[in-house]
């Protein structure tokens, strides 16, 4: 009986330490404090402020992230392009998009073990060392400081014992200048690069693209993603590239020798290739092309010489109101006239000789000068002309007629004649070989 009260005894107060030690060591969700939200967000907040103390003791950013300073940091890179703008007069382009930029650091390193098994960091970009990277080609000079964010976040990785992997996906937009020619138009091709390069020689950082991945396109959301075509242009490929810049040179072979290394620049470009976008050329410069040409031609079958220099004359406005109105989009930078203006200066030429051409007849017909012997053979056509298509009265012996009311009548149908073939050679010229 004594032992089973010692024994319940012993019982009950083990239950009461038992439960005293459990409670101990009850946290989180099993805590009676409650609020368990609030103690792990307390705890990761605590240990993210110890790492980054750790971390960034003693870390200086300007010196280079590794021990061994004969050793290069290599820094890749991938573009994120997410918008392009091409100004066609001030032969400029601006790219707007995301760098992704990565390399090691090997003093911002930690054990996880330390830190609740943490092997992320959250950092400022200014608080860590980074590559100073500048734009060769930048419309804002060559030292400007504000291609790229100075505000973007820098994600640090404990991936080895000896190093961590560095992050930094900076914002950009980066407006270049550019050499476009348009000397196609409206088929003008031309092509654009933005040239990155890093301000310390490739004996100490070393770009290059990362795994050699072209650089993604997002210029819209959703069913917009594949969107290209952009104001006048449609954009048919980006790519990256790199060379390298040495002793006044640029090559795309990479430097081998230590020497060769200390007086060498690693460069990345990204290459935009792009196509005048121009739905609506057919219908607002070939078709009032096509308008004015069938005016001319109608102007040499009109009824009388009076109306066919007026319908030359309105010809002449039309094609002068079109020419302005196809001037003003094409742009300033032309190596070459473009095909287009080309076929339209001839069609306007050809409406100024018909012009005149049927100016000099109505003059003649007012006068009683008779029409020179040698232009009189023009009649030996109605001899073969058929006789269904002869009118009354019709004058076959030309040899005879002096009157030039009646020369026009046979002259003037050959003459548009003439033309029409004229006009038949310089289409297709301007559709197969653009002249």
């Amino acid at each position: 009986m004594r032992l089973l009260l010692i024994f319940t005894v012993i019982f009950v107060f083990y239950l009461a330490i038992l439960k005293r030690d459990v409670n101990a060591q009850q946290q989180g969700i099993d805590s009676e404090e409650g609020d368990a939200e609030t103690f792990f967000n307390r705890t990761y907040s605590a240990h993210q402020s110890d790492l980054e103390k750790r971390i960034f003791r003693g870390y200086d950013i300007k010196k280079r992230p590794v021990k061994n300073a004969s050793v290069p940091t290599v820094v890749d890179v991938h573009w994120h392009v997410i918008h392009v703008s091409i100004n066609q007069k001030e032969q400029t382009m601006t790219l707007h998009g995301h760098i992704y930029m990565r390399w090691y650091d090997e003093y911002l390193v930690w054990d996880p073990k330390d830190f609740a098994g943490i092997h992320y960091a959250r950092v400022k970009k200014w608080q860590v060392w980074q590559p100073k990277i500048r734009v060769s080609n930048s419309a804002s000079g060559l030292a400007s400081a504000f291609d790229f964010s100075t505000s973007a976040h820098v994600i640090i990785q404990m991936v080895e014992k000896d190093r961590a992997k560095v992050e930094m996906y900076p914002t950009f937009s980066i407006k270049v200048g550019c050499m476009f020619d348009f000397g196609d138009f409206p088929y003008d091709q031309n092509k654009c690069s933005v040239n990155l390069f890093a301000t310390d020689t490739m004996a100490e950082v070393q770009l290059q693209n990362l795994y050699n991945i072209p650089p993604t396109l997002s210029f819209g959301w959703e069913e917009q993603k594949m969107k290209r075509i952009i104001s006048d242009f449609k954009i048919l490929n980006v790519s990256a590239s790199q060379f390298y810049y040495g002793s006044g040179n640029v090559s795309k072979t990479a430097p081998v020798t230590g020497f060769e290394l200390g007086n060498t620049w690693s460069m990345l470009a990204v290459n935009v290739d792009f196509v005048r976008h121009s739905p609506y050329f057919w219908s607002t410069i070939v078709a009032p092309t096509l308008v004015c040409t069938m005016f001319i031609q109608v102007s040499f079958f009109a009824p009388t010489v009076s109306l066919a220099f007026v319908i030359n004359l309105m010809a002449i406005y039309l094609e002068f109101m079109f020419l302005q109105d196809i001037t003003i989009k094409i742009p300033l930078y032309l190596s070459k006239r473009p095909s287009s203006i080309t076929l339209f200066h001839i069609l306007l030429i050809s409406n100024i000789v018909s012009a005149v051409f049927h100016g000099v007849l109505c003059a003649l017909c007012a006068t009683k000068v008779p029409v020179p012997l040698p232009i009189r053979k023009i009649y030996a056509v109605k001899d073969y002309v058929p006789a269904s298509w002869k009118e009354e009265g019709m004058v076959v012996d030309y040899a005879c007629d002096t009157n030039w009311t009646e020369w026009t009548r046979t002259a003037r149908p050959l003459a548009g004649l003439a033309m029409f073939v004229y006009f038949v050679i310089m289409f297709i010229l301007y559709l197969v070989v653009r002249i």
